[in-house]
């Protein structure tokens, strides 16, 4: 009889960690939209607070949770949800974009004090990773990020998701302005003529510190383009990519090939 309840015992662990990797699995394999680390922007002043305990906040469009630990003790339930409605609005605004409906937000908190964003566009999912130490600012920094994504998606529908990492990643980080931006006007002076990575480099699993840095090029390359040939080319131009860097139909929207169009923009860029 021991046995074999020992034996039931083992089963059902079995089960559970099985179910458990499942779900782990399934959720690593979500399209997954990460947003590096950035300056500091302003905002030290009526910045967010939570609770100790994860506090779900439903205002119409954003249906916002913050995690205990994941911001300041100080910090104010409404400040942060204020802060995120104007960002919203701020890079819809940008991008010429709406939510197609409401969308959750989660402030998650990181053991190690890490800080990254994560959009799942097709469940209107945004997260960022953070913890208390950090100040909230650059919270609502990555998550202006994560909205323009959500947007990104509302707006070109499925397209969005096969999209040229080069157009996806610049799109989100150009709109999300001057969250990303601090004291600088555009992403053009933020570079400040210096753009060591070429345009087709894999950003997943890079350090921070170049992942950053490919971000920003993306965004003066998308800043280039906009500026150059407008608003409908590129429209046509993010539509025509397949999840590659450099897929996108750059001769057929454009007339001319990436290499060339980057060359243009480096010069550009001086």
């Amino acid at each position: 009889m021991i046995l074999t309840l020992r034996t039931r015992w083992l089963l059902a662990a079995i089960v559970v960690i099985v179910a458990a990797a499942a779900i782990t699995v399934s959720r690593t394999h979500q399209p997954r939209r990460l947003a590096p680390l950035v300056a500091n922007f302003s905002g030290d002043g009526a910045v967010p607070a939570i609770s100790r305990s994860m506090r779900p906040v439903q205002v119409d469009t954003l249906r916002i949770s913050v995690a205990p630990q994941a911001l300041p003790s100080d910090a104010s339930l409404d400040a942060i949800t204020a802060e995120l409605y104007t960002a919203l609005a701020y890079v819809s605004a940008r991008t010429g974009t709406t939510l197609a409906g409401p969308i959750t937000v989660q402030i998650l908190a990181d053991p190690q004090c890490a800080l990254h964003g994560a959009a799942y566009t097709q469940t209107r999912e945004v997260h960022v990773t953070t913890c208390a130490a950090i100040p909230p600012a650059r919270a609502v920094n990555i998550l202006a990020h994560e909205f323009v994504h959500q947007l990104a998606h509302d707006y070109y529908g499925d397209a969005h998701l096969r999209s040229d990492p080069i157009l996806l990643e610049g799109w989100a980080t150009w709109g999300a302005g001057h969250y990303w931006l601090g004291r600088h006007a555009t992403f053009r002076a933020f570079l400040g003529g210096q753009a060591p990575l070429p345009l087709i480099t894999n950003h997943l699993g890079r350090p921070a510190a170049e992942m950053n840095t490919l971000y920003y090029q993306w965004a003066s390359f998308v800043e280039y383009l906009l500026v150059t040939y407008g608003r409908d080319a590129f429209d046509r131009l993010y539509r025509s990519g397949n999840g590659v860097p450099g897929s996108a139909d750059y001769q057929g929207v454009y007339g001319v090939d990436l290499a060339t169009l980057e060359a243009a923009w480096r010069e550009w860029l001086r």
